[in-house]
Parts: C-alpha cells; structure tokens; sequence
C-alpha cells in the first residue's frame, strides 16, 4: 500500500482509479467471508484515498456476476451448499455476464 501511496505524491493531474469490486463489500454472503471482507477493505481503502488526495478520483464499479474461473470453483469446491446453489442458479440460468460484456459497461460508465 505505501508503494501504491508514492505513485500519487508527486502527480498533481487528474488521476481516476477503477477499483472492480462487489455486493459482496456490502453484503454479507455466508461462506464468502475472506471474499466479502477483502471486496469491503478495498473499497473503504480507495474512499479514503480519495478523500486524503483530492486530485484523484475513484469509480468502485460493480460488474454483477461475472462468468470467471471463481464461478466454476465455488460450485465445486463450495462447503456452503447454499452458496453453491446460488452460483449454479447464475450458471444454470443463464445470468452470468461474459466478462467483455461487462468491461464495456464500465468503460461507458
């Protein structure tokens, strides 16, 4: 974090950050803790950030549910059954975003 911090000392432009975070920073999902705890301390990190250096400017952007790797291991690997369902309901139902989909949602935004 200090190493990330000394990029934005000297830079007195414009800087905007896009932080790809999730519901999961705001809502807690049972077996997701480490997950939704990291998601959480992210975003509150580039908050601050942006409140202690006014040139920069953060967009924490939400993509929904994203057809990744992590899908596919939580539905296998999942303790939580119900978390597996949820995920599998995503898969099964055809709601998982492609992730180029998504990036060009938040290149828009």
């Amino acid at each position: 974090n200090t190493q990330f911090l000394k990029l934005f000392e000297e830079v007195e432009e414009r800087v905007v950050i896009v932080n790809i975070t999730s519901l999961c920073a705001i809502k807690p999902m049972s077996g997701m803790a480490y997950y939704c705890s990291g998601k959480a301390a992210r975003e509150l990190y580039f908050k601050v950030l942006a409140e202690e250096k006014k040139h920069v400017r953060v967009l924490n952007y939400s993509p929904g549910p994203v057809e990744t790797a992590m899908i596919d291991y939580v539905i296998a690997e999942a303790v939580n059954d119900n978390l597996k369902d949820v995920f599998h309901s995503f898969k099964s139902q055809g709601t998982l975003l492609k992730p180029e989909m998504t990036a060009k949602k938040c290149l828009k935004v």
